[in-house]
């Protein structure tokens, strides 16, 4: 929720790290970001001195993307949130998976269904890169990724099933995204929040995404403007391992 407490410098340290660790974002987006959390006057000259520190620590790097700059955490700066425990409360964790996989491999071969995958996942890492998230692992048909911010999360989700509808190769899409406390390990994440997210892409069919209710409301909470989409609601699901139903939306 947001705060009008000032933020010490240490501390917005940590949190301009922590957006960067999940994937490249400009300096506009970091603002935008910490203006949500932190309402309180120079936000934008605070991020650009935080950047900056962090550059000359070794802790984030820099690249330039159709003349825009482009920052993400360094290994060192991953390493130094490891150790401090630190993760926002609020990341939000997408699962994607191609509908269809074994079909497809028993129509096209092997070589061919590899090519047509490789070709999808560069359609769903374009919008990943687009929405400021981080990939954390290809599963095989499907990518586990991380997002600082839930909104962004659930925008690339549109964006992703909107690509896959439009792609030649006619593959299905199916999304699951869930929100809260994550335990991380060695460049992984675990916990119960990675497999309720999980379990809700289960439950997706080709061409749906599947939000948690609490993914939802960080996301309504933290967008710039009201969402567009009239998400269907579909109850409290039982998922396997999760003792408690998951209030759950379908994305349009």
């Amino acid at each position: 929720m947001p705060t009008s407490r000032k933020p010490d410098a240490a501390e917005l340290l940590l949190e301009i790290l922590e957006l960067t660790s999940f994937g490249t974002t400009t300096q506009r987006q970091l603002t935008n970001r910490l203006r949500r959390t932190h309402p309180v006057r120079r936000v934008a000259n605070r991020v650009e001195h935080g950047l900056r520190t962090l550059i000359a620590e070794g802790l984030v790097e820099s690249d330039f993307k159709d003349g825009v700059e482009h920052f993400h955490a360094t290994r060192a700066g991953l390493a130094a949130l490891e150790q401090r425990g630190r993760m926002p409360s609020s990341s939000a964790v997408m699962f994607t998976d191609i509908v269809g996989s074994t079909e497809m491999i028993a129509e096209l071969g092997e070589a061919a269904a590899h090519d047509c995958r490789k070709r999808h996942f560069a359609l769903l890492r374009g919008s990943i890169d687009q929405h400021g998230g981080r990939e954390v692992k290809n599963l095989g048909d499907g990518l586990m990724v991380l997002f600082a911010d839930p909104a962004a999360a659930l925008d690339c989700a549109q964006q992703m099933q909107e690509a896959v509808d439009a792609d030649a190769d006619n593959l299905g899409l199916r999304i699951g995204v869930h929100a809260g406390e994550l335990l991380r390990e060695h460049g992984d994440y675990f916990g119960t929040t990675v497999i309720v997210a999980s379990r809700l892409c289960d439950r997706a069919d080709a061409g749906e995404t599947i939000v948690s209710a609490h993914v939802r409301e960080l996301a309504d909470q933290q967008a710039d403007s009201a969402r567009p989409e009239r998400p269907q609601p579909l109850g409290k699901l039982h998922l396997k391992g999760i003792p408690r139903p998951v209030e759950a939306f379908q994305l349009g």
